[in-house]
């Protein structure tokens, strides 16, 4: 049996999506359902995997900086 707040929020949402008259609204749920169920991994090229496993284990090493500071150093490309 699914959880009732779940249930009730499918329902909130079927219903507030069959009132929207928004195109732009309706194209990101459209996208959202597009993409939900595909494995991102897959449109990686080998690059961007390696720099997600570089930093998969220096994060598991502890070399680490806090979002402050990542944003001190690196502010001016954000």
């Amino acid at each position: 049996m699914k959880n009732t707040k779940t249930e009730d929020l499918k329902r909130d949402l079927i219903s507030w999506i069959n009132a929207q008259e928004n195109d732009a609204i309706l194209r990101q749920i459209e996208d959202i359902k597009r993409y939900s169920d595909k494995d991102f991994w897959a449109d990686l090229s080998e690059a961007e995997k390696e720099s997600i496993r570089l930093g998969r284990e220096d994060a598991k090493k502890g070399n680490l900086i806090s979002q402050s500071e990542a944003k001190r150093r690196y502010g001016k490309w954000l």
